[in-house]
């Protein structure tokens, strides 16, 4: 009994006196996760690959190629419509199964969108996945199959896409809008015409991927993946040869497009020729700053309220004028649309139909008196604060990062950081963007209306 009870007081003393031990500090020999800068890399196969690698656990991919709805012409309006749709065919080697098969088990997420510009094939996974997905995106803008009973099938499914855009006036707007100032080139639609659908050929899509997913038109951008892993992928990837894409340059015509559609409220939006990104020139220097100007402009002039519910006629110079002219519900906005060769600077706007003339000459007065009046340093210096905030903000989200990568890499030679554009936000000046103001409110106008038109002005009747 007593060789017990002795045991159990060394149980105890031992607890007691290993509680009283000093406790030991693990070593962390962890290393740093440092900030990594964009990085561009050009191949020679023909495929620039650029990227960012943020540690994220989801690595975000995407093939761009240089081939947006500006490149259709008059025998195959909407084709870009209808690829976006056929992204997940069976390609020479892989079936439309194995395509969802695979990329659902590994838990991805594929995607295919389109800008008058650019068409982008993304998948977002998981980062071990990587060699995987870059297959997959590879296998369908390289070597797709487009078998006819599978083109078939998406007739339906573009149906649906143009009933939803007849439900949307705001969208229809800004594609009227386009079509009005460049008529062709980056007037075309994104969406396809309805005497088009169901017509498309596989001989006719596969012709337009070969002229335009082509070397030297091609991207693979990753957010959260490894530079020289994707180098490693990229260069297993094999363009198209064809040496027959045009690149039409856009030219701004300034018309004017209406379309009645009925209801109570109206949809307008003025604009004239922008400035394009083509202004940044090689290594990211700037040609003409107009690009940057414009966007503080564009952020004096009112973008919409910041705080809900909010009128935003606080600092919007073109919500101030519209709340004079009227008493009764409305949005007015500046917008700011740029590409590669061709750019839209104006403002939108809807209200009641009997009300929209108001709002309209409102703000075309607006933009007007700032070419007499100037513009305050305060307002500058806050619309630059605005620009900065837009612009780190939009580039904390993977997917516009990814976007903007892909932009940068097939039309510039160097990917500009934040702190880069930051950095060029800071040196404009209130002379700065007074000078672009005047420069682009004396351009020749578009304009483009729809829903109820019977009080909305004519562009010619709106300028006098």
């Amino acid at each position: 009994m007593a060789s017990v009870l002795s045991r159990r007081a060394l149980r105890g003393l031992q607890v007691r006196l290993y509680s009283a031990t000093a406790r030991q500090e693990p070593k962390d020999t962890s290393v740093p996760l440092r900030p990594q800068p964009p990085k561009l890399t050009k191949l020679p196969n023909g495929v620039t690959v650029a990227s960012l690698e943020n540690y994220s656990p989801v690595s975000r991919v995407a093939l761009v190629a240089n081939a947006g709805a500006r490149f259709e012409d008059g025998d195959n309006l909407g084709v870009t419509h209808c690829l976006r749709l056929a992204s997940g065919l069976s390609t020479q080697n892989l079936s439309s199964f194995y395509i969802t098969r695979s990329v659902e088990q590994a838990g991805a997420d594929f995607t295919c969108s389109s800008t008058r510009e650019y068409m982008f094939y993304r998948i977002d996974c998981l980062r071990n996945d990587l060699d995987l997905v870059t297959k997959v995106l590879a296998e369908t803008t390289t070597a797709p199959a487009l078998k006819p009973w599978e083109l078939a099938d998406l007739g339906v499914n573009m149906g649906l896409d143009l009933a939803n855009l007849k439900a949307q006036p705001h969208v229809q707007l800004f594609d009227m809008l386009h079509k009005a100032a460049f008529r062709d080139t980056l007037g075309r639609s994104l969406y396809a015409p309805e005497f088009m659908v169901g017509k498309y050929t596989s001989e006719q899509l596969l012709h337009y991927m070969k002229t335009y997913f082509s070397a030297g038109r091609l991207a693979l951008v990753g957010v959260g993946v490894d530079h020289e892993h994707l180098v490693a992928q990229a260069k297993q990837i094999t363009p198209f040869t064809s040496a027959g894409a045009v690149n039409n340059k856009a030219k701004y015509s300034g018309d004017e497009i209406r379309m009645e559609m009925g209801g109570d409220f109206t949809y307008a939006a003025v604009a004239v020729e922008g400035p394009s990104t083509g202004a940044f020139g090689k290594k990211g220097r700037l040609a003409g700053k107009d690009l940057l100007y414009a966007a503080v402009l564009q952020n004096v002039m009112g973008m919409g309220p910041y705080i809900k519910y909010s009128s935003g006629s606080t600092t919007s110079r073109l919500s101030q004028a519209a709340s004079k002219a009227t008493t009764h519900p409305f949005a007015v906005s500046c917008l700011n649309a740029n590409y590669t060769d061709g750019g839209l600077f104006g403002f939108y706007a809807i209200a009641q139909a009997r009300e929209i003339e108001k709002v309209l000459r409102a703000a075309f007065n607006q933009f007007a008196a700032v070419t007499k009046t100037g513009l305050e340093d305060k307002d500058v210096e806050r619309a630059k604060n605005q620009l900065k905030a837009q612009i780190s903000m939009y580039r904390e989200g993977g997917d516009a990062v990814l976007c903007d990568l892909a932009e940068q890499a097939l039309g510039s030679e160097e990917i500009l950081s934040t702190a880069d554009l930051l950095s060029m936000v800071d040196c404009i000046t209130s002379s700065d963007v007074t000078g672009v103001a005047k420069k682009l409110v004396n351009g020749k106008p578009s304009m483009a209306a729809c829903g109820n038109l019977s009080r909305t002005p004519y562009l010619d009747s709106l300028m006098q």
